[in-house]
């Protein structure tokens, strides 16, 4: 009797442990999280390099835009369409009243989610401790602006805080007060500081928030307006492009992504044929600018701007094939339209930072509802698009088109995971990282395919 009890029990708990594992998949949309396969669905190994998809273009040579073209297009996105700033014409003077009202909305927005500082919900106090942070009540009336050279790839953040906010306990490769980061070199203009003057609030020709002071360097505006309107700058052309003290290269002082850029140096004494000197700047210890020559491997820079041809990009584009996929560019590395950003750098062609304002720019060839059917979508893709040249926009993300292949349209882009039909949910395979897919992937899925969510095709061109 007793061992007919236990086999019942055995049995009825097993049931439990079944029933319930059943009721959380169908109770979630989707579950945690499955490895991607290496080769993704519907490629080959020949479709992951620049080679097959230059051989697959019409006119990999034609130069999209000149240098006077590329200079326009840069214009109507600054200046009309006022998605990215020209830091050599910030005022020195702006409103204190604006700054304490953006500051006010940024907190609004973020106290109004549920997030989770590691496993715990944040709490009202810490947005009370984020507001005493920013040290609102000492911003005057009428700033004077400040300028600065970032001096060490430095995080660009919501808050003025190392701390990190996530939608989800476990989604930790999703901080969301991270905005940014801004490599070695970039200009920044600086609006204010945090009350433990650990933080500045900073703005770049794409971005706004705070950094960390020790990452930035005290200029004037004219070293940054030569830096931006030099023809011919030093421009890294690698994934990661080392920077080093020494012109053997043995000395390393940081590394820049692909598309930032340097000031020449102008009477270079370089006895090494392999090294390219620039002028890096450096933080002296009262936090003031000095340039120094610093030295890059020829290999990985390129002296003024590629020029814009599909070759160009997909050659660029591929340099970055499998880089980490990085949130805001958490950990050195890029996201969906940081990585479109970098690749158009290498030109001159400077889109704006975030996926919303990139599908905003160049020539529009078409807007989709959603529900529009498939076939019209691949119909464009196959007659208008153009591969390299085109970007492929879904709520949330964005990808650089490459052509297609037996009438199947295939991108290029940086991706934390794709989605597929499970038992009772959606199963989640990380990438985590740059990738070549068709436009299918996803298909199945709640969410859909990349093709159905396709929302806006725009070429970045005239």
């Amino acid at each position: 009797m007793i061992d007919k009890t236990l086999k019942f029990l055995k049995y009825f708990i097993l049931l439990f442990v079944f029933l319930a594992i059943v009721g959380c998949a169908a109770s979630h949309q989707e579950k945690l999280y499955y490895v991607a396969p290496t080769q993704i669905p519907h490629t080959n190994r020949l479709m992951k390099t620049a080679g097959f998809w230059i051989g697959q273009h019409p006119f990999p040579d034609r130069v999209i835009l000149n240098p006077d073209e590329i200079q326009e297009f840069n214009r109507v996105i600054r200046e009309e369409l006022k998605l990215t700033r020209d830091l050599s014409q910030y005022p020195s003077e702006t409103s204190g009243k604006e700054l304490r009202n953006t500051l006010k909305k940024v907190l609004d927005k973020f106290s109004q989610q549920d997030l989770y500082l590691d496993y715990l919900k944040a709490s009202a106090q810490f947005y009370r401790d984020m507001m005493d942070q920013m040290n609102m009540d000492a911003i005057p009336e009428t700033i004077k602006v400040k300028f600065g050279f970032v001096v060490h790839l430095t995080d660009h953040r919501f808050f003025p805080t190392t701390r990190s906010l996530y939608a989800k306990p476990e989604d930790i490769d999703f901080d969301e007060l991270q905005n940014s980061t801004l490599d070695v070199g970039r200009g920044v203009a600086i609006l204010h500081q945090s009350r433990d003057k650990k933080w500045y609030y900073v703005e770049t020709s794409l971005t706004s928030g705070w950094a960390r002071v020790e990452d930035i360097a005290l200029t004037d505006q004219e070293k940054i307006k030569e830096l931006i309107q030099e023809k011919n700058p030093v421009v890294a052309i690698s994934a990661k492009a080392d920077i080093f003290l020494d012109s053997q290269m043995t000395k390393p002082y940081d590394y820049v992504r692909m598309g930032a850029r340097f000031l020449p140096e102008s009477t270079p004494s370089v006895n090494n044929p392999d090294a390219v000197a620039i002028m890096l700047p450096t933080r002296d210890d009262q936090g003031h600018a000095i340039l120094r020559t610093a030295y890059m491997n020829a290999a990985e820079v390129h002296q003024g701007y590629l020029t814009y041809s599909p070759r160009t990009i997909i050659e660029q584009a591929f340099k970055l094939l499998n880089a980490p996929y990085g949130w805001g560019g958490m950990n050195g590395e890029q996201d969906c339209s940081r990585f479109i950003q970098e690749v158009f750098a290498t030109t001159g062609v400077f889109l704006p930072r975030n996926s919303t304002d990139q599908k905003k720019v160049g020539h529009i060839l078409a807007e989709f509802k959603e529900g529009t059917p498939l076939e019209g979508k691949i119909n464009l893709l196959n007659t208008q698009a153009v591969g390299a040249t085109t970007l492929l926009y879904l709520k949330g993300h964005n990808m650089l088109f490459l052509g297609t292949v037996d009438k199947n349209p295939y991108a290029i882009h940086a991706t934390w995971a794709y989605r597929e039909r499970g038992p009772g949910a959606d199963i989640v395979r990380v990438l985590n990282r740059v990738v070549v897919s068709d436009l299918s992937l996803g298909e199945g899925s709640r969410k859909g395919s990349l093709l159905k969510r396709l929302l806006v095709v725009n070429h970045i061109g005239n």
